[in-house]
């Protein structure tokens, strides 16, 4: 499945989905709540990602023991890095590479 297939898919689940924040609609500078909401929910998942390695890094488990717990918290940043490039109408795959471009010269130095 390509990149953009996965965005359709989101689109589609989230104009469906009915709950208190909308995540189907084009955010802008008259409704950064969404945005902000959004943002919240990815650094949320973002922490739940970070405490296990800690966990993992301190000796309570291994990381082959929390690895499928590792792959759920990645795949929700994903997904809502996914939501916000819906609302906000980013290409991540064109914007991705005019990134690599823009690394490729300013890491330069380290690239062998």
């Amino acid at each position: 499945m390509t990149l953009e297939k996965i965005k359709e898919y989101q689109k589609k689940f989230d104009d469906k989905y009915k709950g208190n924040i909308e995540f189907n609609e084009t955010i802008n500078d008259s409704n950064l709540e969404p945005l902000e909401h959004l943002i919240v929910c990815l650094l949320g998942e973002l922490g739940e990602f970070a405490n296990i390695v800690k966990k993992i890094k301190r000796g309570d488990f291994t990381l082959n023991k929390k690895k499928n717990e590792l792959k759920e918290e990645y795949i929700d940043i994903f997904i809502y890095l996914v939501k916000i490039s819906n609302q906000l109408n980013i290409d991540i795959e064109k914007e991705y590479f005019t990134k690599m471009k823009k690394n490729e010269k300013k890491f330069q130095k380290f690239l062998k």
